[in-house]
């Protein structure tokens, strides 16, 4: 029977395999460093999007299209970088070059809780569309 590449790895000496961890490290990090898309990301920590999905408790597909898209739910694209071992900071830079960090979506975990199920639930469909199924609240209606 083969061997698998942690095997090789963990029949070493401990001063390699302490090598190959800090060469590990330094190459995810310029990954994510140079990492353009949520697939980048994903890939440069190496989960797959199975992994990915488990974590939050959706389907592979939902986290491929997740990663396809290009307009998403701020509590969507927190919780899928979480998933990762990331955390998602949002700030404004002005046209003088002042970085204005937005306070409300720093508070992840509070919004979070609240926005749990529906971040799931938008997941499968694009911001600003609904299942069918779904009544739409207008204005003036209560």
């Amino acid at each position: 029977m083969g061997r698998n590449l942690n095997d090789v790895i963990h029949s070493l000496p401990a001063e390699r395999q302490a090598k190959i961890a800090a060469l590990s490290q330094e190459k995810m990090q310029e990954m994510i460093a140079h990492a353009a898309t949520l697939t980048d990301f994903r890939k440069a920590v190496g989960k797959t999007q199975a992994e990915v999905a488990r974590e939050l408790g959706i389907q592979q597909h939902a986290v491929s299209q997740l990663e396809k898209r290009t307009d998403t739910y701020v509590s969507t694209l927190r919780r899928f970088l979480r998933s990762l071992g990331m955390t998602l900071e949002l700030s404004v830079v002005a046209q003088n070059g002042v970085r204005i960090e937005l306070q409300n979506f720093l508070r992840s975990q509070e919004v979070d809780a609240d926005v749990h199920d529906s971040a799931l639930a938008a997941s499968a469909t694009s911001p600003g569309k609904r299942k069918a199924s779904v009544p739409r609240k207008r204005a003036g209606n209560t």
